[in-house]
Parts: C-alpha cells; structure tokens; sequence
C-alpha cells in the first residue's frame, strides 16, 4: 500500500526511478529537476501503485508551482516594489524587511526533511558524465569513507529506464583513480557490496564492475552497477540472490577516464589534506 504525503513536495521518488530518493520539492531546486517533473506529471506512463501515487503527486506539485509564479500582486507603486512603506509606530515610514527563509533544517512546511541515509543525502558532485545512453555522478560519501556511484540509463524522449546505486571504499576509490588517471586498466575490477535491511528489511545486492575492452574499441573504459535481491554471507557480507533488477553500464573513452581518474583522485587527496589538517592523528606516547 503506498502512502502519501499531503504536500506534494514531500513525495520520495521510488527506488528505480531516476533520482531516487529526492524529493520533489528537491527537484524543483534546478532547471533539470523541474523539467524532470514536469516529465513525471506530463508523459510518464505508470506501472504500478507507487508509480501512479508519483505522477499524481508530480501533477499537483506542477499545478502548485504554476499558480506560485501567476502575479497576482497590485500594480508597482512609487517605491517600485508594490508595497506601502510599513509605518515604525511613530507615523515614520520604514524600509520593508525581507522575510527571512526557511530554516535549513526544515523544508518551509514545518516538517523535517527525509532522513540522510544513503540514497536520500544530497551530496557534493566529484564528477560527472553524460552520454547517449547512461548518466554517471560520483558523489561525496567520504564521511563514511565511502565515494557514491550513482547511475541512470535512459532513452532520449522516454526518461529514465533504471538506475543503480554502489558505494565505494575511500582505499579501492584511490587505486582505481589512479588507474583511470593513467587511461588503462591492468586489471578487471569486480566488487561487491550492499545494505542488510535497505529493500524493504530485505538484503540488498550492489555490484560495481570495471573493465578495458582493449584499444580496439572506440570507448574501452567499462564501468557497470547493478543492483538486486542480495544474500546474507560471513560476517554481513552480501552477495547476489539471483539476477539483478536494476543493472547500468557506460562506456568511456580513454581521455573521459583520465578526467574521471584525475577528478576523483584530486578530490580525494583534498578530502585527506584537510582531514588531517582539522583531526590530526592521534599522538603516541611511550611509556
């Protein structure tokens, strides 16, 4: 049963779906996002209850945003904003005072915004690229020592098809930048990870894969996530439980790779520099 949430802008888009975990009132936030949602409420073809309950969330979100940017002030008065000079209590008239906006840890409404947990976080953009067929961010999640991956594959006048979501150990991120930075991979690159509990209470698989197709191929570079039904292993080890439902591959050339590479390295020495500069190690004392 989905539920919904009485302000449109609350809505969190489903898991699946291209920006998964924002909420629209996030989205609006960027010319994209509101051309995203308009999308939603507009062309988008539902197939299943959670998918109608967002395209009738992103029509009533629209409808709201449209009728928010209709004038409906008087015509400007002499002091060319529409409003009288507010009187101080003294028959003075005063400059009006900006109202202030909404405190960051609310979202306008009284209500606290979706947790930052995973996939719901905005995070600070590394890198990104866009091609024909895929979108690839990687995301700050360096305060777990994680970087985000986050993936989109998409068909030009349909949206989004899938996206798939990996997070990365910091010690594998440097390597592997430094691998990309270089424009080859010597090795082929497969690591598995996931979350216990994050598809509903349920184990949830993520595979990320790297590859170089050789120099015969026009975009050699191979970066895949998938993401599926996992299984508990060892000590809360996940692995796969059978096909993934949520699999993205993009291809790079060889000087994309290198701007990856060189991007995520520098943003990660630059992570580390000021880690240790604000928390230095701790001091060792003999004895």
């Amino acid at each position: 049963m989905t539920t919904q949430t009485k302000n449109p802008a609350d809505f969190v888009i489903p898991q699946g779906m291209a920006h998964a975990g924002e909420t629209l009132g996030q989205l609006a936030k960027s010319k994209s996002g509101k051309g995203y949602i308009a999308w939603l409420a507009k062309q988008f073809q539902p197939k299943s209850a959670s998918h109608r309950a967002l395209k009738a969330a992103a029509q009533a979100f629209l409808a709201g945003l449209n009728r928010s940017q209709t004038p409906t002030q008087a015509p400007a008065q002499p002091n060319g904003n529409g409003h009288k000079p507010a009187a101080n209590g003294n028959g003075k008239a005063t400059t009006p005072v900006a109202q202030a906006p909404a405190s960051p840890a609310t979202n306008g409404n009284s209500r606290k915004p979706a947790p930052a947990n995973g996939d719901q976080k905005q995070r600070p953009r590394i890198f990104s690229l866009v091609t024909n067929k895929a979108i690839l961010h990687l995301e700050d999640a360096l305060e777990i020592d994680k970087v985000k991956i986050f993936m989109v594959a998409y068909q030009r006048g349909h949206g989004a098809s899938a996206t798939a979501v990996h997070y990365m150990d910091v010690a594998d991120a440097r390597v592997l930048a430094a691998d990309l930075a270089a424009g080859r991979l010597p090795n082929k690159y497969v690591e598995y990870k996931g979350s216990p509990k994050a598809r509903d209470g349920k184990p949830l698989s993520r595979v990320l894969k790297v590859g170089d197709r050789g120099d015969q191929a026009k975009r050699p570079i191979v970066i895949q996530v998938q993401n599926g039904p996992g299984e508990l292993v060892g000590e809360g080890a996940i692995k796969p439980a059978g096909k993934p439902d949520a699999e993205v591959t993009i291809f790079l050339t060889r000087w994309e790779a290198r701007k990856m590479g060189m991007a995520l390295g520098d943003y990660i020495r630059a992570w580390q520099a000021a880690k240790f500069v604000f928390t230095p190690p701790e001091t060792i004392v003999d004895g």
